[in-house]
C-alpha cells in the first residue's frame, strides 16, 4: 500500500528542482498530469480520445490540448482544456509545479502541469472529444512488471516507446513515458525506459 503524503511530498520535492523553461518555437500545448488523493490510494486522471479525432483517435492521454492565444500560460491551458474536456472544475485541483516540456511525433511542445485533486468529481466526458475518463492507480504505474517496452516505427524510425496496460486501456507513448517520470518522482520506482 502507498503512502499517499509521502508520495505527493516526493513529488513535490523532485517538481521544485524542476526549472521552467522558456517556451520554445514550436506549437505550444499544456497537459495536465492530475494526482488523485481522496481515496486509500493515489492515482492519476487519464482520457481515452475519441475514436472520431483526426489527431491520436482512441489513444490514452491526459486531459490537455493546445495553447489559445489568450492563455496567460502554461497552467492556464492545462485547466481550461480539463475544464473543457472533462468538467474538472480549474479551483479544484492544488498546483505541485511543471516537468521539463516534450516533444510529441506530431511536433507539438507538450508541458506537463502536475497536480493534486483531493476531493472526488463528477467527471464528464465531452464526447466530442473524448470517450472515455479514468483513473489508473499510481500502484501500478510504479510497478516494474507492469511497465513494458514496444518497438515501434515512425516515419521509417524504429525506437522502443514505454506502455502499460491498465483493465481495457493500452498506454503508451508520451502519456506513458510522462507516467513514468511521475512514478520515479512520487514513489522513486526506478523504473528505466530503455531504447
Amino acid at each position: 500500500m502507498m503512502n499517499t503524503e509521502t508520495n505527493i511530498k516526493r513529488l513535490t520535492d523532485e517538481l521544485a528542482l524542476q526549472e521552467d523553461m522558456a517556451r520554445g518555437e514550436l506549437p505550444q500545448a499544456s497537459v495536465l498530469i492530475c494526482v488523485t488523493t481522496y481515496t486509500d490510494e493515489p492515482g492519476v486522471i487519464l482520457t481515452k480520445r475519441a475514436g472520431h479525432m483526426r489527431l491520436h483517435p482512441g489513444e490514452i492521454a491526459f486531459p490537455g490540448g493546445k495553447a489559445d492565444e489568450d492563455d496567460r500560460d502554461r497552467w492556464h491551458t492545462a485547466l481550461r482544456e480539463a475544464e473543457e474536456e472533462i468538467a474538472l472544475p480549474q479551483t479544484a485541483v492544488q498546483r505541485l509545479g511543471l516537468m521539463r516540456p516534450m516533444v510529441t511525433r506530431s511536433q507539438i511542445e507538450v508541458s506537463p502541469c502536475v497536480g493534486v485533486l483531493a476531493q472526488p468529481i463528477n467527471f464528464k466526458p465531452n464526447l466530442d472529444e473524448l470517450d472515455s475518463v479514468f483513473t489508473v492507480p499510481l500502484a501500478h504505474l510504479a510497478d516494474e512488471n507492469n511497465l513494458r517496452m514496444q518497438m515501434m516505427e515512425h516515419r521509417g524510425d524504429r525506437r522502443a516507446v514505454p506502455s502499460y496496460v491498465y483493465d481495457e486501456y493500452e498506454i503508451w507513448g508520451l502519456t506513458a513515458a510522462l507516467l513514468v517520470y511521475l512514478a520515479n518522482m512520487a514513489c522513486d520506482a526506478g523504473l528505466e525506459m530503455r531504447r
